[in-house]
Order: structure tokens, then sequence, then C-alpha cells
């Protein structure tokens, strides 16, 4: 019996929140993160986002933000959309739990987003939202976005 030289599959990584994987990257950090529709990508892609800077923690959802964002396409609103969550996060300490959305679509997004207030600092600080490597495209079961974070 000869042993395989064929080199071993790479594991997949777990989920950090439903549909959101952590993406392996050099000196930065990432997220995969699929959903069926736009609406649900940009929530999971946020929900994502805190979980790589905060423990996930049993709380009321005591505060809620309204957000209102122009663009011209879907993959550039998306940096812009977690560039206010981590905004918000570093000004307010505004941790994103949730959001409903009133409009999104290539010209924007208005939305209100539910979180909570954490006064500590998050453990793992996140310095942007880069558009390296950025892709939000239709996938096989409805979307897929790839999202790197400067640490």
């Amino acid at each position: 019996m000869t042993a395989s030289s064929d080199p071993p599959e790479p594991e997949t990584p777990p989920e950090i929140a439903p549909g959101v994987r952590e993406l392996d990257h050099t000196a930065d950090l990432g997220i995969v993160v699929t959903a069926a529709e736009p609406a649900e990508l940009f929530r999971r892609a946020a929900l994502g986002m805190a979980r790589l800077m905060r423990e996930e923690t049993e709380s009321e959802r005591s505060a809620k933000r309204v957000v209102e964002l122009p663009s011209e396409s879907l993959d550039l609103l998306l940096v812009s959309w977690l560039s206010e969550l981590l905004y918000l996060d570093e000004v307010d300490g505004f941790v994103f739990e949730d959001a409903a959305f009133v409009e999104l679509g290539e010209g924007g997004l208005r939305a209100t987003v539910a979180g909570r207030i954490e006064p500590e600092a998050p453990e793992r600080q996140l310095k942007g939202v880069t558009y390296h490597g950025l892709r939000m495209e239709p996938a096989a079961d409805g979307w897929q976005a790839r999202v790197i974070f400067d640490i």
C-alpha cells in the first residue's frame, strides 16, 4: 500500500454567524457571506463583522439607529454599510444585532438598525473595511460576498 501524494482537503471554517465564515487572509481578516437575497446578505455581513470584533452575548436590543447611504453599486454599498456600522461601534460602542431594510438597491439603502451599547472596547479592533478582494455576486443559491477588513 502506498501513501497518497494528494494534498489534504482544506477544512471549511466554522460559521461565526449564520451564513458567515471567517476567511483565511494574510495579515488581515475577512469573511465570506452567503444569503438568498441582498438584504439578508447585508444583514449577515454586518453580523459577521460584529462577531469578528466581539463575542456574542445575550442582551436586549437597547439601541436603534437609522442608516441612510447612497451608492452606485451593491458591492460598494456593502463596503459603505459595514464602514458605517464600524464607525458607530467606534464612536458609540453600538454593536450591530439586526436590521430592517426599508430600501436596498443600486442607488443606496435605508435601514433601521437594532443593537446594543457596549462601553468597553472590542476584543478585536478592526481599522476599516477594504476594497481589496471585494466581491458581491449572484451565486447558485442566491448571493455571495467576500469582504476583507484591515486590522
